[in-house]
């Protein structure tokens, strides 16, 4: 491994290094991106029961406002289903703001560094190919192992490049789809919820201005 990183030059230290992020990355956004962290089944459901039945406790609304982003939206449209419709959505529409600043942290990280990654083992390429040719001017004939060093360190820093680059847009690809499915998901739950504790508001007719 060492002389595989030492034979592509300087360049390979940086191109480690968005590797390891891309990993670290994936990781945590497996692990933040599940499910029952961000729309557990049944949820909704549960809370209607214990609203249903006086059951809901200050420790309880806490307790799920942590453990998931529809627990977080569930128990604010709680906190707001006494005011007009209008306001509640506006209140709520405020709160998914900052559910889809969660769920898409770093991810413009990941779609930078997967971008990057080709760029930096192209210009790994350049440096290369500048210090193979460099080597020939300087001397007065061909130097065989200065040549294959410069082009071994141009062909190894643009394949990692590219070995980075490609699972990383597929990565980001992915996050990126499953976080559009789990937050129009997270809006149809909370408009089903709004729907059942806060119902439009009855029109009275002596308001109508006809």
């Amino acid at each position: 491994m060492n002389e595989f990183i030492t034979a592509g030059g300087p360049f390979m230290w940086p191109l480690l290094a968005c590797s390891v992020l891309i990993i670290s990355i994936s990781i945590e956004k497996s692990w933040f991106l599940q499910n029952r962290l961000v729309l557990p089944i049944g949820l909704s459901r549960q809370v209607i029961n214990l609203l249903e039945n006086n059951l809901l406790t200050k420790k309880q609304s806490i307790e799920i406002s942590n453990l998931s982003s529809l627990g977080f939206l569930l128990i604010n449209c709680i906190k707001y289903q006494d005011l007009p419709r209008d306001n509640l959505e506006s209140k709520i529409e405020e709160k998914a703001i900052e559910v889809k600043y969660i769920l898409e942290r770093r991810l413009s990280m990941l779609g930078t560094i997967a971008t990057i990654s080709p760029l930096l083992g192209l210009l790994g390429t350049v440096v290369g190919m500048i210090t193979a040719f460099t080597g020939l001017t300087e001397t007065s004939g061909a130097n065989p192992d200065l040549l294959a060093a410069g082009i071994s360190q141009a062909l190894i820093t643009t394949a990692f490049g590219l070995l980075i680059a490609v699972p990383g847009l597929v990565l980001h690809k992915y996050f990126e789809q499953k976080i559009n499915y789990l937050l129009i998901n997270l809006q149809k739950e909370v408009s089903e919820f709004i729907d059942i504790i806060n119902p439009n508001d009855i029109i009275n007719p002596n308001s109508i201005p006809f």
